[in-house]
């Protein structure tokens, strides 16, 4: 069975770095779930059907947050922590105080003048999570994928 893993994202720029995971992730046979753009850009009252039903049969969830969230996004952190999932937050730098706040202990701070410590951050991160020895593989490599393509990602 893979393991299932649902990226929750801030902005439309985090959904880029979603979407390209979602791929590396198939390919590395996870089961990878990123949420339709348009949940992004209005306020939702709840989550859409498809977005719920695979928040909840997700065993880890993966937040991508660089520069804000979305209602969307904290909204499906916020289920995934009353579910109590696994979760990992990658956050740029202004926002990682925040959500740490919320997240403690889960958050990774993505700094491109710093990137060894949101890696060190990911590999804690599995230790401490039980999982098989091999979904904690694919998803370090999930994790340091995610961590390049932050940092090297363009800047506004």
């Amino acid at each position: 069975m893979a393991l299932k893993v649902y990226i929750a994202y801030g902005t439309a720029a985090d959904q880029v770095t979603a979407l390209r995971l979602q791929a590396m992730g198939a390919v590395n046979g996870l089961a990878v779930y990123v949420p339709p753009a348009y949940t992004r850009k209005v306020t939702p009252v709840s989550l859409d059907t498809q977005s719920e039903l695979s928040l909840r049969e997700a065993n880890v969830i993966l937040g991508i947050i660089t520069s804000s969230m979305s209602d969307a996004c904290r909204q499906e952190l916020d289920i995934a922590k009353s579910l109590g999932r696994k979760t990992i937050v990658m956050a740029g730098p202004p926002m990682a105080p925040f959500l740490e706040q919320h997240f403690p202990g889960n958050v990774l701070v993505v700094d491109a003048a710093n990137p060894a410590q949101a890696e060190s951050g990911i590999v804690q991160f599995l230790k401490k999570t039980e999982l098989e020895q091999n979904a904690k593989v694919a998803l370090l490599a999930l994790g340091t994928i995610a961590l390049g393509l932050l940092l090297f990602a363009p800047q506004d």
